[in-house]
């Protein structure tokens, strides 16, 4: 019996059930979108990766002997980037996320970012970062437009952090989230894999930050991949015994809202505290009846669930007579093929190797 099995039945859980189909809303039935799968989720969130580098190598995300082939830069272009979400938004992508690998190591980001911000329809641009060298990029993305940022910061403790990176700074992480806070980007979240080793009380520290400061803070369980699968489930720390353990220390948590809920996190508040915490369950508590997403690789293949067995390349569609007919085309035919539901807790992490290839 593989590892992932035993996850499954240590959580208590038996195959989940196929995702009801959700009615839609009378303003979502009509032409405004046709991204529309066969299970009647609405797709209104794109999770696009720029690139499948970075420059941590995170213990729970790439191994430790990562390596990037040198001229291998087959990504794609920011005009390509455009073409493809534009097509996406014309269908009913309301919001957009930017993600890697590390999106920072991009050197024409800025461009990417003015180019998809200028796309009609276009409501909201996010971006997820490790935060390194954030706070020297902060107050140009923000002018690119990049409305919202979230920052992956697993631990407050240097060692810690530098143990789980590999090799990252978390002073220069912090710099980048107080950069980000003074650039007006707005939520600005971080976000923390629970991690049994410490992870609890990493979870304390993070979340107290929310108390005095507008830090919204989600907490978020491994989910498995070819590269990480061997720490679960020893590994793994859930969500519910993080929020035991908080209340326990800082009191009661109070749902609140925090703006669109843009995601599948929900937001929650100790009494008196300025910021919030969340917490994202994709294997104490599926959240997949409710998945609006979409996810866009570096090098144009469409992937319709983050733990799927298939990608959909698109770009070759670039190069057709009319490309954007083309896009359409493909992406409502493909559409139907997106599943009711990972199939995690039963052992199956689809084709997906490890995070640097579509960043989560």
């Amino acid at each position: 019996m593989s590892r992932l099995v035993i996850l499954g039945k240590s959580l208590g859980q038996s195959p989940a059930p196929m995702a009801p189909r959700v009615p839609l809303l009378p303003e979502e039935s009509g032409t405004g979108n046709r991204l529309v799968d066969a299970f009647g989720r609405r797709l209104t969130y794109l999770r696009v990766s720029v690139t499948d580098r970075c420059n941590f190598r995170c213990t729970y995300c790439l191994p430790e002997d990562a390596d990037f082939p040198f001229g291998d830069r087959a990504f794609l272009s920011p005009e390509e980037i455009e073409a493809i979400v534009g097509t996406l938004v014309g269908m009913g992508i309301r919001r957009v996320r930017l993600t890697g690998g590390e999106p920072l190591v991009r050197k024409d980001l800025l461009e990417i970012v003015r180019r998809l911000k200028a796309l009609p329809g276009l409501e909201n641009l996010a971006l997820s970062t490790n935060g390194a060298g954030l706070d020297r990029l902060a107050p140009a993305l923000r002018e690119a437009g990049v409305d919202r940022v979230n920052i992956s910061v697993d631990s407050l403790d240097p060692e810690r952090f530098r143990a789980v990176t590999r090799r990252g700074d978390v002073e220069d992480v912090w710099r980048g989230v107080e950069a980000a806070l003074a650039a007006g980007l707005d939520p600005v979240k971080l976000n923390a894999v629970l991690l049994a080793d410490g992870g609890l009380e990493d979870a304390e520290r993070l979340a107290a930050l929310t108390l005095d400061r507008p830090l919204h803070v989600r907490f978020i369980e491994m989910m498995p991949t070819e590269v990480n699968h061997h720490l679960q489930p020893a590994g793994f720390l859930s969500a519910d015994d993080a929020r035991e353990r908080l209340e326990s220390r800082f009191g009661p948590l109070t749902p609140v809202e925090i703006g669109p809920r843009t995601g599948p996190a929900k937001a929650f508040r100790f009494p008196g505290a300025v910021g919030s915490v969340g917490f994202i369950t994709p294997l104490s508590h599926t959240f997949c009846a409710e998945c609006n997403r979409l996810r866009l690789t570096a090098r144009g293949e469409l992937r319709l669930c983050l733990f799927g067995d298939r990608v959909y390349p698109l770009r070759h569609l670039l190069a057709e007579p009319d490309p954007r007919a083309a896009l359409e085309s493909e992406i409502l035919r493909v559409l139907q093929d997106k599943p009711a539901e990972h199939m995690l807790t039963q052992g199956n992490y689809g084709n997906l190797v490890s995070f640097m290839q579509i960043g989560g």
